[in-house]
């Protein structure tokens, strides 16, 4: 895999990875990691969390990897990789993955969960871990992203009935623990750029969901 290390791209190995991962009492996965302020922030302030940043687009990560480096976190990870290409022999490497504010492809497949994103998500958890997934895409907002997505009107009955309900049909390990609204505002407490921007925007509804393995 590529690992976004400061201003350079190395290759990093999932055995490398494992065994970072194993010096640690615990592992945090973002995907979708965007530019990486969320991560850098958690690993700021948990030194003894590997938190691993995933994200397409290399460029993005550059900025919050370089800041890594300059304040020597050794306890960050932010690796060029997407849902569908992670490698199955990270599975139960996290104790917790988050989903923030998921755009484009991501969005996507978090709204129509197909069976294989599914089990990738399970497969990477270990039994006891948390998903979590923050959602708060705004049809009329964002409505070309959402006319080339098809995306339906965020609100409670599509976080049950098609993100829950798209979960529980390819997964019985992983079972809902919290549905949850709450304000724009409280999302600049999240620690993301985007989530910060968004905070301080016009309002819409933002919905967490989070899921725990329970096998």
């Amino acid at each position: 895999m590529q690992w976004v290390k400061g201003n350079k791209t190395i290759e990093v190995s999932v055995k490398d990875i494992i065994e970072l991962a194993n010096k640690f009492d615990s592992v945090h996965v973002d995907l979708g990691t965007g530019d990486g302020r969320y991560v850098y922030e958690l690993a700021l302030k948990n030194p003894r969390i590997l938190c691993i940043g995933i994200d397409p687009v290399k460029s993005q990560m550059r900025e919050y990897s370089v800041k890594c480096v300059r304040k020597k976190l050794d306890n960050v990870l932010f690796l060029v990789s997407s849902i569908e290409n992670l490698p199955a022999n990270l599975a139960g490497i996290a104790d917790k993955i988050t989903i923030i504010l998921p755009w484009g492809s991501l969005l996507r497949q978090v709204l129509n969960p197909s069976k294989e994103t599914v089990r990738k998500l399970e497969k990477l958890l270990k039994k006891g871990g948390e998903l979590e997934i923050v959602l708060g895409y705004s049809v009329e907002l964002e409505p070309s992203e959402a006319k080339r997505l098809g995306l339906p009107e965020l609100s409670e009955g599509v976080v049950k009935n098609v993100v829950i309900a798209g979960f529980a049909c390819h997964s019985e390990k992983l079972k809902t623990s919290e549905i949850d609204s709450f304000s724009k505002e409280k999302l600049s407490d999240i620690g993301s750029n985007w989530a910060k921007k968004l905070a301080f925007g016009k309002y819409r509804q933002i919905f967490l969901v989070k899921f725990v393995r329970v096998f």
